[in-house]
């Protein structure tokens, strides 16, 4: 029998390996299979108790919930595989959790912290001397730097990692890299550069032949001729990423393409094909979170099938650990009435029945009791979970919507710049026709609609934030009240501005009177304020 259950255990390890490898391999392109097969691999194995096995899973499930913005679950199972890789000293492993981790961390806004998780990858892999591990790591340090603006450090770590990818030969990922190199330099405005390694990644991955990178090197390239005043070549561009991507159902390069395409129409001053592409953008936009949502959606229903197999088994181990206990104390109670019997059976008769039932009917209560509240903690916690699930959608719709109307007042900021050069070139019978045109631009900065939505959006995830701010200051105007939940959002000063429609001066005079009604000292921060109410 003992023989027969360690080959079924072996048979059981043997495919939750098969399965893993697997989903490690379709993790990109269908990360909602790759999530379910580690998912089911994790239930077996939780019985089963082979802690490398459910490590890797917990691994495999982290990226996947990471990649969907579900930070905290994803912290956790990436937690659970850091403790047991550790006591298992599978360091090759471990130090992959630690670049996941630093991602995640990246996330939650704590750059300092994801690059001590990248570096303590770095160390293991170091000790390791696994080189491919050391490069890649080093490539995400470099891009941990970038997000942080410091450039060199950037630029250093980064062609450190392509040095050792051109050692191995590995071309997905030096083209990988040259990627991020070209990003640094164009985040520099050193277009030229740029554009050198976004061309020399372009043709590292048509060799390879990784269709995705392909579509994201097209919108580099476009984005680049545009930034370089060739809206002409760069259109071309942001249609091959547009049509590749829709092509492969890349819906997110697709939206990011389609928008390229509508800012180089703007640049060449066809406002109404720039115009249409944009509103072609939000359509897709809504059908990206749309299909996300869904997506999370399914994701939470597996996190909550895993849960309440969890909860199965620990609920069946204490009932295998209670009848235990209820056995040993019958043989005992029965071994006692024997002794009991042999001396006074014939008193004692009556009383050992009365016992044997009222043990029972204890035995039957408890297990209702706690039944009941095994299930009420059950329900307790999917509410919760539900509620988490709504706000999370709420706040990625208010996100969008946001973003879109910072894209919608940067284009009108573009057409006004330039209908006003055109003011001065213009013959006198158009000059009163552009000067109505800019008003009418201007009436729509002032009077956006979009306000509505968004106030009613903001109000569902930041409850009370309105009305606190009101008490704190005696009443806010309207432009106030939107300089407030904008910062509350943590947005840039830069996309505040474009949201309100405002100059840069303006924006500080209009948080200089903000800070005047909030009664705030100097040196405090007033971003710090708002997002503490």
């Amino acid at each position: 029998m003992i023989i027969l259950i360690s080959k079924l255990s072996a048979q059981t390890t043997e495919e939750s390996t098969q399965m893993l490898r697997e989903a490690q391999s379709i993790a990109k392109r269908n990360p909602e299979q790759a999530f379910a097969m580690a998912t089911e691999v994790l239930e077996k194995q939780q019985i089963n108790g082979a802690d490398s096995i459910i490590g890797k899973a917990q691994l495999i499930r982290g990226k996947v919930l990471l990649q969907f913005g579900l930070y905290q679950p994803a912290s956790e199972a990436l937690y659970e595989a850091e403790h047991l890789f550790e006591t298992a000293e599978q360091d090759l492993y471990l130090a992959q959790v630690n670049n996941v981790l630093g991602e995640v961390y990246y996330k939650i806004k704590t750059p300092e912290d994801a690059v001590a998780r990248h570096e303590k990858a770095l160390s293991i892999y170091q000790n390791l001397k696994n080189r491919e591990g050391e490069a890649e790591t080093k490539s995400f340090i470099g891009g941990m730097y970038e997000k942080m603006g410091n450039y060199p450090k950037a630029l250093a770590h980064q062609r450190e990692a392509l040095k050792i990818f051109e050692e191995l030969g590995l071309q997905s990922h030096k083209a990988f890299v040259r990627e991020n190199i070209g990003s640094i330099f164009e985040d520099l405005e050193q277009y030229d550069s740029a554009y050198f390694n976004f061309q020399k990644a372009y043709t590292l991955n048509i060799a390879v032949g990784d269709s995705l990178r392909l579509v994201s090197n097209l919108n580099n390239l476009g984005d680049v001729f545009r930034k370089t005043r060739k809206p002409e070549k760069g259109l071309s561009y942001s249609q091959m990423a547009a049509e590749m991507s829709a092509r492969l159902g890349f819906l997110d390069q697709q939206n990011s393409a389609i928008v390229d395409i509508s800012k180089a129409y703007a640049e060449m001053r066809d406002y109404e094909n720039a115009y249409n592409f944009l509103e072609q953008s939000r359509q897709l936009s809504e059908i990206v979170y749309s299909e996300e949502s869904a997506r999370q959606i399914a994701i939470q229903e597996a996190q909550n099938h895993l849960y309440t197999k969890n909860q199965q088994i620990n609920q069946l181990e204490q009932m295998r650990e209670f009848d235990a206990m209820v056995k040993w104390l019958l043989v005992f109670l029965v071994v006692l009435m024997c002794v009991l019997g042999w001396v006074i059976f014939n008193r004692q008769k009556l009383k050992i029945k009365s016992n044997k039932e009222l043990l029972e009917q204890q035995e039957e209560i408890l297990q209702v009791k706690e039944q009941l509240i095994a299930t009420e903690k059950e329900n307790r916690q999917l509410l919760e979970l539900k509620m988490e699930t709504e706000e999370q959608a709420h706040s990625k719709s208010l996100t969008a919507q946001t973003l879109h109307l910072i894209d919608k007042n940067q284009m009108l900021e573009g057409i006004q710049v330039k209908l006003k050069s055109i003011l001065e070139e213009n013959p006198k019978d158009q000059k009163k026709k552009i000067r109505n045109l800019i008003k009418e631009i201007d009436f729509n900065f002032s009077h956006d609609t979009d306000w509505d939505d968004f106030k009613l959006n903001f109000e569902k995830v930041h409850q009370d934030f309105f009305r606190n701010i009101q008490q704190r200051t005696g009443g806010l105007t309207p432009a106030e009240m939107k300089l407030a939940s904008l910062m509350r959002l943590n947005l840039s000063s830069k996309e505040i501005a474009s949201s309100l429609g405002i100059s840069m001066d303006s924006l500080r005079i209009s948080r200089y009177r903000l800070r005047k009604k909030l009664n705030m000292e100097k040196g405090d921060s007033l971003q710090q304020f708002i997002l503490c109410i």
